[in-house]
């Protein structure tokens, strides 16, 4: 696990955890590596019908990816700190992708670091 972040309770009403920067990260920084599960559509129905259904990213219209490391912990919000983005690598599988979790903005020491876990471009070429 990085160095750069820590799990704490979430200053959001009735969020419960949440992602916090443990030092100073800059604007496009890095802040986590997280390796992926890819969830089909049948684990991915089962999943929404869970309490995992709030941990989880949507993949396409049909499944769903859960990041490790602390990538599902993050809270969500309209006007995020960070962004995350999908990492494929040619010639691997699609498990083999990652997620990165990068800083839009500086976030200072003790921030909670939140996402966007809307719709992303990406997303909209899968099948």
């Amino acid at each position: 696990m990085s160095n750069k972040i820590h799990i704490a309770k979430s200053g959001i009403k009735n969020a419960g955890r949440g992602v916090f920067a443990s030092v100073d990260i800059k604007e496009n920084e890095i802040i986590e590596i997280c390796p992926i599960l890819i969830l089909k559509h049948k684990d991915s129905e089962h999943i929404m019908e869970t309490l995992l259904q709030n941990y989880v990213y949507e993949y396409t219209k049909s499944s769903t990816m859960m990041a490790l490391g602390y990538g599902s912990l993050y809270n969500n919000m309209k006007a995020p700190n960070a962004k995350y983005e999908l990492q494929e690598y040619e010639g691997m599988p699609e498990q083999d992708s990652e997620l990165l979790i990068t800083a839009l903005k500086p976030i200072a020491k003790n921030e909670e670091i939140f996402i966007d876990y809307g719709i992303h471009d990406y997303l909209k070429y899968k099948s």
